[in-house]
């Protein structure tokens, strides 16, 4: 599985609750119709403090299913997703980053690595 999370920042000129709303009906209309393959799409509005309005998890199911959302964007129907997306965001200063290691810590379990790595 691949995971990846996108920092967002919402347009000027926008409330965070205007943007969150228009945030979570682009992805129910544009999102689960064009990318079949992602296996979740979490949106997060965060606190005023961290410097982004939001934060997107989105899991795929490998790399051939991400290559595919992102050759997407070179389509007709992919630029219209990504003008409804500046629409409301402002998508350039909204980096996303895809998880490489990654692991769960307890004191019942230890050290359990699910992606990348060796637990121990």
């Amino acid at each position: 599985m691949i995971k990846s999370f996108t920092f967002v920042r919402r347009r000027a000129g926008l409330s965070r609750e205007d943007f969150f709303e228009r945030w979570c009906a682009h992805t129910k209309a544009w999102d689960l119709r064009y990318h079949p393959d992602c296996t979740l799409n979490r949106l997060v509005l965060t606190s005023e403090e961290g410097g982004y309005d939001g934060l997107a998890e989105v899991h795929w199911p490998d790399e051939a299913a991400l290559a595919d959302a992102v050759a997407f964007y070179g389509t007709e129907a992919g630029k219209a997703h990504w003008a409804d997306l500046q629409s409301f965001m402002d998508i350039d200063n909204s980096p996303t980053v895809s998880v490489v290691m990654e692991a769960e810590i307890s004191i019942a379990g230890g050290i359990d690595v699910l992606v990348g790595g060796s637990g121990k």
